[in-house]
C-alpha cells in the first residue's frame, strides 16, 4: 500500500534583509527559507526590491522558495535626504517605514493567493513586525516574531528619545504574536521581565549559526605568503559598544616590550574604514603601521579570509551583553582562535568560554595577556573539513537552527 504523502505547510516570511542584500543579518533569513523545505514547509517571502539595499552581493545566491514578492520602498536616510542630510523624524520607527505602504496590501494578496498556515517576521527593523502585526490582525493567522536582538531602546539609553513608535510596535508584537524569538537566553529573559504578564513560554531562543554549505563552496585555501601574525576583525565596527581602544593600548604596550612590530604582526579590519578619532589614537600610541583598514568584500570571500588569519577578533562591549554577533558562529566554524573583547557577564563570553583556542578579555591588561598567549602559540589550527565537523561545532549550524524553528512552528500550529 502506497504511503500517503503529506502536503507541505506554508509560511509567509516577512523580511527586509533578503538576497541579494549584503549584510550580516541576511544569512539567518536566507538559510531558514532554504532549509525549512527539508522540514515540510513551503516558503513565501515578502521583502523589498533590490534597489532598496545599499550593498548587494549577487554571488551569494538566493533560496529556491515557492514565491518571492519584492515591494517598492524608500530608504529615508538616503532617498529623503538633501545634500546628505535628513530630518530625524523621517526615519521613525526606522529608515524603511515606507515599505509598509506597499507590503501590507501585497501581504493580504499573498495570504489570499497562497493561504499560508503561519506568519514569520524578523528584525532588525520594526517595520517588518508592524507589517506582520497588520497582516495577523487581517487574517487571524498564528505569528512568530523573530526579534533576534532586543529593540535598541531596551539596552541603549541614547535611543529612548526617538523610539516611541518603535516601542508601540513592540508592544503590539508581543501582545499578538504566539512566539517571540531571540538569539540569546539573556535577551529572552530581558523581554520576559519587560512583559511579565505574558507567559514565559512565549519567549523562545533560536541562536544564529554557521552554514556548512557556504564553507564547502570555498575553493581550496592557497598557501599563506604573509608571515606576520594576522589578527582579523571581519565586518563593520562602530564606537558605541564596539570600541577597539583597549586593544590599541595593549598592542602599544607589547610593541614597547619588543613583542610585536610591523614585521611580525598586523591587525586587519575588513569592511571598516576607521575614524578620525581612531587615526589620532593610533598615531599617538605609535602603532599606526600595525593597523590596516581594508574595504568590504563578498560574504564567501570573507569566510575564506577568516581561514587565512592567525586569530579572529570580536569586540562586544557591555552595551551588547544580551547579544551575540552572527559572525561569531562563522568564526567558530573556521576553526581559528578567537580573541573576544567582552565582559564575562555577556552572552558572547558564555558561548566562547567552553571552546578551545578562544580567549575572552575585558580591560587593557587582560587583553594584553590574551593576545600574548595567542602570539606565543603562533600556529594556525587546521579548520574542520567538510563532513568532519566535530559534534560540538556542528550543533552551531544553521541547519540545526532551522530544525529548532520547524519544531517551534509545529508547536505553534498544534496549540
Amino acid at each position: 500500500m502506497a504511503t500517503e504523502v503529506q502536503p507541505k505547510k506554508r509560511l509567509l516570511m516577512i523580511a527586509l534583509d533578503f538576497p541579494p542584500c549584503q549584510s550580516a543579518g541576511v544569512q539567518r533569513t536566507y538559510k531558514f527559507a532554504e532549509y525549512l523545505q527539508d522540514f515540510g514547509w513551503d516558503v513565501v517571502v515578502l521583502t523589498v526590491k533590490a534597489s532598496v539595499y545599499q550593498q548587494t552581493d549577487a554571488a551569494a545566491g538566493c533560496p529556491d522558495v515557492l514565491h518571492i514578492e519584492r515591494c517598492a520602498a524608500l530608504d529615508a536616510a538616503r532617498d529623503l535626504s538633501w545634500r546628505g542630510k535628513y530630518l530625524g523624524f523621517s526615519c521613525v520607527p526606522d529608515r524603511w517605514w515606507s515599505w509598509a505602504l506597499t507590503a501590507i496590501p501585497a501581504g493580504k494578496k499573498l495570504i489570499r493567493q497562497f493561504k499560508p498556515d503561519l506568519i514569520w517576521s524578523t528584525y532588525p527593523v520594526s517595520t517588518a513586525h508592524y507589517i506582520a502585526y497588520r497582516l495577523q490582525r487581517y487574517s487571524g493567522l498564528p505569528w512568530i516574531a523573530d526579534y533576534r536582538d532586543p529593540l535598541q531602546s531596551r539596552y541603549d539609553a541614547s535611543a529612548r528619545r526617538y523610539s516611541g513608535i518603535a516601542k508601540w510596535i513592540e508592544q503590539q508584537t508581543i501582545r499578538y504574536c504566539q512566539q517571540a524569538v531571540f538569539t540569546t537566553d539573556n535577551a529572552a529573559r530581558l523581554y520576559h521581565r519587560l512583559y511579565a504578564d505574558e507567559p514565559l513560554s512565549k519567549f523562545a531562543v533560536i541562536e544564529n549559526g554557521f552554514d556548512e554549505v557556504n564553507f564547502q563552496r570555498l575553493s581550496k585555501r592557497p598557501e599563506r605568503t604573509d608571515q606576520r601574525f594576522v589578527l582579523l576583525h571581519s565586518g563593520a565596527l562602530y564606537g558605541q559598544g564596539r570600541d577597539p581602544s583597549d586593544l590599541y593600548h595593549a598592542m602599544a604596550g607589547l610593541q614597547r616590550e619588543g613583542v610585536i612590530n610591523a614585521d611580525n604582526f598586523a591587525l586587519h579590519f575588513r569592511g571598516f574604514g576607521g575614524t578620525a578619532e581612531q587615526e589620532a589614537l593610533l598615531q599617538q600610541l605609535g602603532i599606526r603601521e600595525l593597523v590596516h583598514f581594508l574595504p568590504g568584500i563578498p560574504y564567501l570571500d570573507s569566510l575564506a579570509e577568516m581561514q587565512q588569519a592567525n586569530s579572529l577578533l570580536l569586540i562586544q562591549g557591555p552595551l551588547f551583553n544580551n547579544q551575540i554577533p552572527s559572525k561569531l558562529y562563522d568564526y567558530i566554524r573556521s576553526g581559528r582562535p578567537v580573541l573576544a573583547l567582552t565582559p564575562n557577564k555577556g552572552s558572547t563570553f558564555q558561548t566562547l568560554q567552553p571552546l578551545a583556542h578562544c580567549h575572552c578579555a575585558d580591560g587593557v591588561s587582560a587583553v594584553a595577556r590574551a593576545l600574548r598567549l595567542q602570539l606565543a602559540s603562533g600556529q594556525i589550527p587546521v579548520e574542520p573539513t567538510a563532513g568532519e565537523v566535530p559534534a560540538n561545532i556542528a550543533a552551531y549550524s544553521r541547519y540545526e537552527r532551522t530544525r529548532q524553528l520547524a519544531q517551534l512552528m509545529q508547536q505553534v500550529l498544534t496549540r
